[in-house]
This record gives C-alpha cells, structure tokens and sequence, in this order.
C-alpha cells in the first residue's frame, strides 16, 4: 500500500466498546445470537455497579461526550463507572472477542483491498487516498456508522461473503457525501449493491439496501444503469444530474 492508497487502521477502544455493548441492551440490536450470554452478563454487572451511570452512558455514541460534560460530578463519577466496569471479568470476554473480530475484519479488508479499491474507484471516480480510524466493536451487536472526522464505528455477524469489506466501504463512502437519503441510496447503489455483486456475483434487484431506500433506489436505477457504462465515471456529477431530474 502507497502513500497515495485509502488506509484504515482498526482499533478497539474500550471506552467505547463499553457505550456501544451497553446500548446495544435492545434485543433488536443484536446481529448474531453467539456470546449474547456474555453481552448480557457484562451488561447486568455494569447495572449493578452503577444504574445512573449505565443509564448516562447508554444514550450516547462515545463516552467522550459525557467525560466532557460541563455538568457538576459527572465526569468524576461516570470515570470511576468505566474503570470499575474495565476491570471487572466481563468486559475480558466481550474485549477478548471484539479483538479476535477485529483481527478478522483486517484480514478480510487487507485480502480484498486491491481489488475492492479499483471496483470502488472505476464505479465512483472518486480519489480514494485518506485515512480512517475503524472503531471495532463485539460482532454480535450491529454497528455500521460514520461518525464523521474520517471515524468509522463498525461490528457485525459476517451475514455473508465479504459482509465486512462491502459494509467498511459502504461507511468510507459517506465520507465523501452529505448525509441526506439521495446520498445514501447512491452510496448503496454503488456499495450495496455494484461492489457485491463485484465481488460475490449475483445481480440486482432484489436490494441488499436498506428497506426506506429501495423506493428510491428504483427511482434512479434506470439513470443509474446508463451511468455504469459510461466511459468514465463521477458519482458526484451524477449525484447532481439526479438532483436535476428529481
């Protein structure tokens, strides 16, 4: 990989592996049944240390917010409340799990790097030479956003082949968008659906896409099949020509 190639680093910070498990507490948000026993009891002992701080800690994305909080005492207590829960047993088992994920999740994206890179590029034209930060979290708990400043949160059941690898570029992608829903039906267009397909076989329709989306995506599908075979491709130019015609 050059200097002038995308890198994404994978990290798990355990901060934020803290916020995500415990607002993942929803039956809803869980991706995969496997270690949903360890989840709940980590879960259940971070409850019992503190209900107010759980409570706090759950309605945030990032732990960040609330340690910053200019509110009296908050930041002492909810600092306490993540090192107590760090150190307990059943953070060891989620953090043990989240890093072998992470382990895999860097395997996959460095095997299909090259060739992913070069469908992603041929499809959008978009310049594909920056940093980002993945923040890993436990692969039974659904996480795919973007968090802005080139910051990623992702952990998810590998659903099916190269699951990750379409998902990790899926959420790169918003970094080059806004983030209203003709951008995300175009992202999904090219990601979802274009680089699966790339890379697993298949066709499409059916979508893989969100179900708000697909009425979208139909919409544009027939502008978006003349654009695949233009000689060169600007997903950001036919992002306006949509906008012209809608």
């Amino acid at each position: 990989m050059d200097g002038d190639d995308l890198r994404l680093d994978f990290i798990v910070d355990e901060n934020y592996l803290v916020s995500h498990t415990l607002a993942s507490a929803e039956h809803g948000r869980f991706s995969s049944e496997e270690s949903k026993q360890d989840i709940a009891a980590f879960q259940r002992d971070a409850w019992q240390e503190s209900k107010d701080c759980y409570q706090l800690l759950v309605g945030k994305s990032t732990p960040e917010v609330l340690t910053k909080s200019n509110l009296p005492g908050l930041s002492k207590s909810l600092s306490r409340f993540l090192e107590s829960v760090k150190q307990g047993p059943s953070l060891a088992n989620i953090y043990s799990q989240t890093i072998r994920y992470r382990n895999k999740c860097k395997k996959q994206w460095d095997r299909n790097y090259t060739r992913s890179n070069r469908i992603v590029h041929k499809v959008t034209g978009l310049n594909l030479n920056k940093s980002i930060i993945v923040y890993v979290t436990h692969p039974s708990l659904k996480n795919g956003q973007y968090m802005g400043g080139n910051r990623i949160g992702w952990g998810h059941n590998e659903d099916w082949k190269n699951y990750t690898t379409i998902y990790l570029w899926h959420e790169i992608l918003h970094s080059y968008f806004d983030m209203k829903e003709l951008d995300h039906a175009l992202i999904s267009l090219a990601i979802d659906e274009e680089l699966r397909i790339r890379l697993n076989g298949g066709k499409y329709p059916p979508f893989q896409a969100h179900q708000r989306l697909q009425p979208l995506m139909k919409r544009i599908l027939p502008y978006w099949k003349k654009y695949l075979v233009r000689d060169e491709h600007d997903i950001l130019k036919f992002k306006r020509e949509i906008m012209s015609i809608f």
